[in-house]
């Protein structure tokens, strides 16, 4: 199925981007840790003071205790933020105005400092989310595209045709 429609999508990644990108991302990996830690953080207190079992108040046993309330929240929610806060800050490619130009014959990219064609073969998968486009041409890697870069419905719908026509492996929302 190809189609002769043209797809442009532009704008300025913000922080609350490639957060996004990065819950998502560790999520995807890491959601039975997350389930893990959630039954802990349930069950220790429960068997603390529900059950009523002697517990020695010492610093050692606090800490063991604080364990899933500190590291959890800090690994899978500060973290993610802290590192999109220095991309953004720190990598002058994302800093700027990003363009795409999605065709049957690839995808064009302009960036601040950069310009470059992929073929549609360089794009290995692509997932949507409630906010975002993501284009994995390897498994970690991805173009982030918010949906607010291509505001339009018509739009949204028109990239999720050429995907589905060029990329094997595209989860994405149905019409």
């Amino acid at each position: 199925m190809t189609t002769t429609e043209t797809v442009t999508a532009s704008g300025q990644l913000s922080i609350g981007d490639i957060y996004r990108f990065s819950l998502y991302a560790l999520w995807k990996r890491f959601w039975f840790f997350l389930v893990i830690m959630a039954i802990c953080a349930a069950y220790v207190p429960s068997s603390i003071f529900l059950a009523q079992q002697h517990w020695e108040w010492t610093l050692s046993s606090s800490l063991g205790l604080a364990f899933p309330f500190v590291l959890t929240p800090y690994a899978f929610f500060i973290s993610p933020y802290l590192g999109a806060k220095k991309i953004l800050k720190t990598n002058p490619n994302v800093q700027g105005t990003l363009s795409y130009v999605f065709s049957d014959a690839g995808i064009e990219v302009t960036g601040p400092h950069s310009r470059s064609n992929l073929d549609w073969a360089a794009i290995a998968s692509a997932t949507e989310t409630s906010t975002q486009f993501l284009l994995y041409p390897q498994q970690a890697i991805a173009h982030v595209i918010p949906k607010r870069f291509v505001p339009s419905p018509d739009r949204q719908a028109a990239l999720r045709n050429l995907l589905k026509a060029h990329v094997a492996k595209a989860h994405l929302y149905r019409d």
